[in-house]
């Protein structure tokens, strides 16, 4: 299979039903992914809890696997370019709370006026396209980001996850990813119009915590999933993952 980094082939690939029934289990199943998810979704209500954004713009939503976990969110907009996401996302929230408007559209052209939100967050969507498509991306997010309003990503540690991959077999990663160091990402998003404003690890032990994700092949999955978070606690200059902040300028 060929690398998937282009807009329409992303579009296509996760509109396919077998990947759409898959996604919760890929992303939050194993010991290892279980973490990283709880992290994620613990790194976001932080910030909007401390922000209190009055509208809330989520791009790539997915089947809702964030979306259902956020709190506080006075007004919320999901959107996604697959129908069946949606419609998972959808079943996701059945009875929530919080209010959330999903729609089907394309991230480069947002259907929203200028200055619409207070915070737009997407993870493992941004880092999956070319240099050129990620700043039309960030053109796009910025332009319905109020001034010193929010957006929320995440982006992967070359450090940490070049090695991975090239022991592991590169041709395993059908999907595209950009991986940085830290000062790349940074730059990026400087370049982009956004001051970094926060940044947390998640996976601080990567290394160490994959080799503790395989306990679950022997049936001692809660096992795997205590150790590797109590690693969390240890603080670390090569996470796996950050969580970054980053505020419109």
């Amino acid at each position: 299979m060929r690398r998937i980094d282009q807009p329409g082939d992303l579009k296509r690939y996760y509109q396919d039903q077998g990947v759409v029934d898959t996604y919760m289990q890929r992303r939050t199943g194993q010991p290892l992914n279980g973490i990283l998810h709880r992290g994620q979704v613990r790194f976001l209500n932080r910030v909007l809890a401390s922000r209190r954004p009055r509208v809330v713009l989520e791009i790539a939503c997915g089947p809702g696997r964030l979306t259902a976990e956020m709190r506080g969110v006075q007004l919320g907009v999901a959107v996604d370019a697959s129908p069946a996401m949606l419609e998972s996302a959808k079943h996701r929230l059945n009875g929530s709370t919080s209010r959330w408007t999903f729609l089907r559209t394309d991230a480069f052209v947002l259907p929203f006026r200028s200055e619409a939100f207070d915070v737009v967050y997407t993870l493992r969507f941004l880092r999956h396209f070319q240099a050129a498509d990620r700043q039309r991306l960030y053109g796009e997010i910025r332009r319905v980001l109020r001034p010193g309003a929010l957006l929320i990503l995440d982006a992967l540690n070359r450090d940490v996850s070049l090695p991975y991959r090239l022991r592991h077999g590169v041709e395993k990663y059908h999907i595209y990813d950009a991986l940085y160091r830290q000062r790349e990402i940074e730059a990026e998003l400087q370049t982009a119009g956004f001051r970094v404003a926060e940044t947390e690890g998640i996976l601080k032990h990567a290394s160490l915590q994959r080799s503790l994700n395989r306990f679950r092949r022997l049936r001692m999955g809660r096992l795997a999933a205590l150790l590797i978070g109590v690693l969390e606690h240890f603080p670390s200059r090569q996470p796996s993952t950050w969580m970054i902040v980053g505020e419109k300028i």
